[in-house]
């Protein structure tokens, strides 16, 4: 309780800020983007003081671990001044007990031995979006030229890699790629040597990317896809190697708690903040008007999380 005001939190009494801190602004025009129907061309980056006042007020209602998970867009594209100063206000303002933890994620094709320093001396997580191998992955994820980005990914990999950074990655499964199952899944055993990746399926049931019609999942080819992965699972017999979507079902069997909200039955752990300041239950729901909560420019974080009228 602050100032009278109940905080409204998840039954964790925790909320994860998902930051958007160049709102849809891409160097890449992917197909099946959440954002692919807004404009992703037009420059946007948070504020500084704006920053400022969302990670104060966020380290004074909330205290522990805390995770920021910063995205776009392409969240690289704020510079990596903007990334220095956000690391410096959380320093700055860091108060007793409190652990803080940055991910972000990226489609690398922007990473350079620069950002790769700096995230790995600040301990930053980092997460790649890439698709499988090179013909999953430029099916749907290319430049404004329509060249595919898989090239630039990779070679993104490489300079993380470097200084000792393991990123995780995220495939996204569309109707195209959910035939290639046994290739993709050799690429990031055996290509990348990964143990761990998350895949997301691309759902649009009601057809608004006109980009992808046609390409959302069906309830079939998803599980025809899913199990594949899970015998090729157990054929690597490995305890180290974990698919975010097997260790969710797995979990599910066995009464446990998922990584995934959708397997929860909840969404309420986390919020998403725009670069303006608007503030959404989720930034796959960020551009949703009628799912807006409220606005940090004009409000405090306190009165948004609480629902108080804008």
């Amino acid at each position: 309780m602050s100032n009278g005001l109940v905080i409204l939190t998840s039954p964790l009494r925790m909320m994860v800020p998902i930051i958007k801190v160049v709102g849809d602004f891409c160097n890449l025009k992917c197909d099946y983007c959440f954002y692919n129907t807004k404009d992703q061309a037009t420059p946007h980056v948070m504020g500084e003081e704006l920053l400022e006042k969302f990670l104060v007020q966020y380290m004074q209602l909330f205290s522990g671990e805390l995770t920021f998970i910063w995205i776009g867009g392409e969240p690289l594209l704020a510079g990596l001044s903007f990334f220095k100063k956000a690391v410096d206000f959380q320093t700055n303002h860091i108060k007793e007990g409190q652990k803080i933890s940055n991910l972000i994620q990226t489609n690398a094709t922007l990473i350079n031995n620069e950002w790769a320093d700096f995230l790995n001396a600040h301990n930053f997580g980092v997460g790649v979006s890439i698709d499988g191998d090179q013909e999953s992955h430029n099916r749907f994820r290319s430049n404004y030229g329509g060249k595919g980005s898989f090239d630039g990914a990779m070679e993104g990999i490489e300079i993380l890699r470097r200084p000792g950074i393991k990123p995780g990655f995220i495939q996204t499964l569309t109707r195209a790629n959910a035939h290639r199952a046994r290739e993709d899944f050799h690429f990031f055993v055996n290509v990348l040597g990964v143990k761990s990746w998350g895949v997301n399926e691309y759902l649009d049931v009601e057809n608004i990317n006109q980009a992808m019609l046609g390409q959302t999942i069906s309830n079939e080819e998803l599980t025809d896809f899913l199990k594949t992965y899970v015998d090729l699972w157990l054929e690597q017999d490995d305890p180290k190697l974990k698919i975010r979507q097997i260790e969710n079902f797995i979990a599910g069997v066995f009464g446990k708690q998922a990584t995934n909200c959708t397997f929860n039955g909840t969404c309420t752990s986390y919020f998403c903040l725009e670069y303006d300041g608007r503030i959404y239950p989720c930034a796959r729901l960020s551009n949703r008007s009628d799912l807006l909560w409220g606005n940090l420019a004009p409000q405090s974080l306190i009165e948004v999380l609480n629902g108080l009228s804008r």
